[in-house]
């Protein structure tokens, strides 16, 4: 009976190292997950940002053609010398919102950017878990993605 005990504790912490290994694996895994789809959520509220800035940078366009031919329209006489004279000025407003937007812009396919490559590698990620066993390499990888996109991307756009 005693070598019967004798045997059981070596079979338990053989089968107790295999399931740590699986659930530190498993739990790698997870908190890789949940850093990179933090991360992501980031990103999105950062485009929604962005997108939120280029639809007001718009209206502001708006605000500022208006008030340019209103000014215009009081110290002309006609509807086309006021158009006419104004025309310079329209052209400026125009390309510097236009360049506002394209920045803008720029900034949000830059995160769409960041967002695909977080989505592409956590698939790849799960793979080298799954081939590795919970051996442990690569296990910070995924979530340091995501830090870097949250670096990269910052907090709330500069605009």
């Amino acid at each position: 009976m005693s070598s019967c005990f004798a045997e059981s504790p070596t079979i338990m912490s053989g089968n107790q190292h295999t399931f740590l290994d699986t659930f530190k694996s498993g739990s790698k895994r997870f908190a890789s997950l949940v850093a990179d789809t933090g991360a992501k959520t980031m990103l999105k509220t950062d485009v929604a940002f962005l997108e939120r800035d280029i639809k007001n940078r718009k209206h502001t366009f708006g605000i500022q053609i208006y008030d340019i031919l209103q000014q215009q329209q009081s110290s002309s006489t006609s509807p086309s010398d006021t158009i006419f004279s104004a025309s310079d000025e329209i052209q400026k407003a125009y390309e510097e919102c236009k360049l506002d937007i394209e920045t803008l812009e720029k900034k949000i396919d830059k995160k769409r950017v960041e967002m695909s490559a977080i989505g592409d590698a956590g698939p790849q990620q799960q793979q080298n878990n799954n081939n590795e066993g919970g051996g442990g390499g690569g296990d910070d990888g995924e979530s340091a993605s995501g830090r870097n996109a949250e670096l990269e991307s910052g907090i709330l756009p500069g605009y």
